[in-house]
C-alpha cells in the first residue's frame, strides 16, 4: 500500500491514510508526516474487546468507519481534499470509499490483489457476505486496477467490476543490487504457512537435489504458524546444516541475501503475482516457481522456470537447471526496473488518475 502511494506521489499530491485496531493501545494514537507530494496518516485504536461476537463485530464496523471519517476531517483540516480515491484491495477499505462516494461525491478506484478471489484459493466464492456485499463496491469504482492478467480474469468471471487496467505491484528497484553470484545458494522469501507455500516440498526436493551436489545451502527467510513444523522437517532430513530458518529479518537483510543468491524459489499451491518474484528479478536472479496464479505472466525462460504444482521431482531438476543455465543477470534486472519500478507504476497511475478525473 506504501509503495504504490510512494510511486503515485512522484507525479501526484497524495495522501496515505491508514486506520487499524490495535491491541497493545488504550487510546488512539496519531502518526502524521508530510514529505514534498507525500502525506502520511496512520490512525491506530485500541482493539474491541467486547465478548458478544455480535456485537464486538457491530462496534469494530463503527469505529473503523469513524476513524476513517476523522482521518478525512484531519487531512481537509491540513489543506488536502482529494479529487479521487485509490483504494488497496476491495475489502474492507473499498466500503469506506463508496461511502464516501455517495456522502462527499469523490470517485474511487481500486487496485486489487487479493489471491482469495483466484478459484484454486476459493475464499471469496465460499463467502456468501462477500459475494454480496463486494460486486456493489466493485461496480461503483471507476476502475479496478488488478495486479495481474490472472486476476483480472477471476475478477471478471465474480462480476466484480466493469472497467479494468492492470497495473502490476511496486518494488523500489533502487534498493535491491547484482553481484557476483556463486552457484550454491538459494533462497526462499515467503510466509512460513504449509498450505499455501508448500514449504515442506522445497525442502524434499532439495534433500534429492543436495545428495548430487554437496556445497548447496538452502535459506528460508520468513515467520508463520507452521516454522516449528518447518524447523522439525530440517532436523528430520537432516539438513540443519545446509538449511537455515532465519525467520523474519528487515527488508535490508533480505536484500543482503538476494544480491548473494544464485536464485530463488516458491511452490505455492496458489499465488497472485508476488513481489518476491520481482524482487528476486530486481537483484538480477532468476526464479524458479510453480505455475500459478499470474507467475507465467513474468517468469520465462529469460528469467527462470515455471514448474508444475507439488512436483517435487521437477523442483529438483529444476535447481539443477538454474545452476547449469548462463543467465543474462543484468537483463534480469533491467526488467524489473522496466516493468515494476517506483518511476514506471507511478507514470501508469498518474494516467489513470487524469483519465478518471478528466484532465
Amino acid at each position: 500500500m506504501k509503495r504504490h502511494a510512494e510511486a503515485a506521489a512522484l507525479y501526484n499530491n497524495i495522501a496515505l491514510l491508514h486506520v487499524e485496531s490495535d491491541c497493545t493501545i488504550e487510546e488512539p494514537k496519531i502518526i502524521f508526516s508530510n514529505n514534498n507530494n507525500f502525506t502520511e496518516l496512520i490512525i491506530k485504536y485500541p482493539k474491541i474487546k467486547n465478548k458478544l461476537p455480535i456485537i464486538s463485530k457491530i462496534l469494530k464496523i463503527k469505529r473503523y468507519k469513524y476513524y476513517y471519517n476523522h482521518g478525512l476531517d484531519m487531512l481537509k483540516s491540513k489543506g488536502f481534499t482529494p479529487d479521487l480515491v485509490h483504494c488497496n484491495v476491495m475489502n474492507p477499505v473499498g466500503y469506506i470509499a463508496k461511502h464516501w462516494k455517495q456522502k462527499i461525491k469523490t470517485p474511487y478506484i481500486l487496485t486489487e490483489h487479493w489471491t482469495g478471489f483466484l478459484a484454486s484459493d476459493g475464499r471469496y466464492a465460499k463467502n456468501s457476505i462477500l459475494k454480496f456485499s463486494l460486486p456493489k463496491i466493485a461496480n461503483a469504482a471507476e476502475k479496478i486496477l488488478p495486479v495481474s492478467l490472472d486476476l483480472k480474469e477471476a475478477l471478471m468471471q465474480n462480476n466484480l467490476g466493469k472497467n479494468f487496467q492492470i497495473v502490476h505491484n511496486v518494488v523500489n528497484t533502487e534498493k535491491f543490487y547484482p553481484q557476483n553470484k556463486t552457484k550454491n545458494k538459494f533462497l526462499v522469501v515467503a510466509d512460513l504457512e504449509n498450505t499455501q507455500k508448500n514449504i515442506p516440498g522445497i525442502i524434499n526436493a532439495f534433500k534429492v537435489f543436495s545428495e548430487t551436489n554437496t556445497e548447496i545451502t538452502l535459506s528460508l527467510v520468513g515467520g508463520g504458524n507452521d516454522e516449528g513444523l518447518i524447523l522439525e522437517h530440517i532436523n528430520k532430513l537432516d539438513l540443519s546444516t545446509k538449511v537455515k530458518l532465519h525467520g523474519r529479518i528487515p527488508p535490508e537483510k533480505i536484500n543482503n541475501l538476494l544480491a548473494e543468491s544464485y536464485a530463488s524459489i516458491l511452490f505455492s499451491n496458489y499465488e497472485n503475482l508476488p513481489c518476491v518474484i520481482v524482487e528476486a528479478f530486481a537483484a538480477g536472479i532468476p526464479f524458479i516457481s510453480t505455475n500459478v496464479g499470474g507467475v507465467h505472466e513474468i517468469i520465462n525462460e529469460e528469467r527462470g522456470f515455471l514448474i508444475p504444482v507439488n512436483d517435487e521431482k521437477a523442483l529438483a531438476n529444476a535447481m539443477h537447471q538454474v545452476l547449469t543455465t548462463d543467465w543474462n543477470h543484468e537483463a534480469i534486472m533491467n526488467y524489473a526496473i522496466n516493468t515494476f519500478s517506483y518511476q514506471k507504476i507511478g507514470q501508469e497511475f498518474d494516467t489513470v488518475y487524469k483519465e478518471v478525473i478528466g484532465v
